[in-house]
């Protein structure tokens, strides 16, 4: 193990997190939480392993400190705002038939079609 391999496995989350939600954001793809959950599991594990083969190996440095700080941040950020604004999943439109107008929403008040 080199500083340049443990450097490239946590450059690889800087990399893959923005491509992946912004993959996410505007392709919004159906199965938005699969691609995600995957994401964050193979951050989740490079970031364990990187880590501890750095402090097995002694090979600590700065650069790679700085690039698995600043990977953490990116990642759990992104996956909060992803988190806080939703998939943007489009919305299920209701479709005429033949010029017929859509049914109306039943109100609070009126009770159900027997």
């Amino acid at each position: 193990m080199s500083y340049l391999a443990l450097n490239l496995i946590t450059a690889s989350r800087l990399l893959l997190c923005p491509s992946i939600w912004f993959w996410c954001w505007w392709n919004r793809p159906k199965r938005m939480v699969l691609w995600m959950t995957l994401a964050f599991a193979y951050f989740l594990v490079t970031d364990h392993f990187d880590g501890q083969w750095a402090r097995a190996y002694g090979l600590t440095s700065e650069l790679g400190y700085w690039l698995d700080h600043v990977g953490d941040f990116l990642f759990y950020g992104i996956m909060a705002v992803t988190i806080m604004k939703g998939p943007r999943e489009p919305e299920v439109r209701r479709r005429s038939k033949a010029g017929a107008t859509p049914p109306t929403p039943l109100s609070p008040d009126q009770p159900p079609p027997s």
